[in-house]
């Protein structure tokens, strides 16, 4: 049941406000920005708007285009210093501007991102709104795989559940549990999503990975942020 799965609210007080306003959140992280002239581009903001017409802010507040993404491997959030969620390379206390300087020089050293396809899944609905993805071929999978193993040995960042990473692009995050009425608006579009993707097996080339700065959700910087 869709509604087992649910649990909007997660995100409020750390990345958002209870209004659905993005919070100050400081971090890094290896994104593959989706290109504005692209289908799959097209295809998410299509989707997220279809959304966020039908659910008010303070249920599920959605990125602006500048934030679509697929995030290749996840960096470090200056808010969680927690062994597993940082960098091996540098001690949980160190300010969030060294990593971000380590983390400039060792993108120099990562392999270029390979060409990899990969194809719509489902509707995720979980803490947030994504659409699921999964490489669309037993070599997509290896070649993104062992593109994140070289980045987690380069940068030491391996997260728990590195090997099971579930790729996708956020299209929104929930700020507050949905009524009945709202949460049958969910099922509804999950179940829509879900049959189109079947029926279609949407499949796109990923954009190259970029290392990104972010002080918030809503925008993800090639260039870095100065840290104060």
């Amino acid at each position: 049941m869709l509604r087992e799965k649910i649990c909007f609210g997660q995100s409020v007080g750390k990345k958002f406000n209870a209004d659905g306003s993005a919070r100050r959140f400081l971090g890094n992280t290896m994104i593959c920005l989706l290109d504005h002239d692209s289908e799959v581009f097209k295809r998410a903001v299509r989707e997220r708007d279809l959304i966020s017409a039908e659910l008010p802010r303070n249920v599920f507040s959605p990125l602006p285009d500048e934030s679509l993404h697929m995030t290749a491997i996840e960096g470090v959030c200056d808010s969680v210093r927690e062994e597993g969620y940082w960098t091996s390379l540098l001690p949980l206390d160190v300010p969030l501007k060294d990593v971000d300087d380590l983390f400039e020089e060792k993108w120099k050293e990562v392999p270029s991102f390979p060409s990899v396809n990969m194809r719509f899944d489902d509707l995720w609905i979980e803490s947030g709104i994504c659409i699921g993805l999964y490489p669309a071929t037993y070599s997509d999978d290896v070649l993104i795989r062992d593109w994140r193993d070289a980045v987690s040995e380069i940068m030491g960042l391996r997260f728990p559940g590195h090997d099971r990473y579930r790729f996708h692009i956020s299209l929104g995050y929930g700020i507050s549990m949905p009524d009945e009425n709202e949460m049958r608006i969910l099922e509804a579009f999950k179940s829509e999503f879900d049959g189109q993707c079947e029926r279609e097996g949407f499949v796109f080339t990923v954009p190259p990975a970029s290392m990104t700065y972010f002080d918030s959700m809503l925008f993800f910087n090639k260039t870095r942020i100065p840290r104060f």
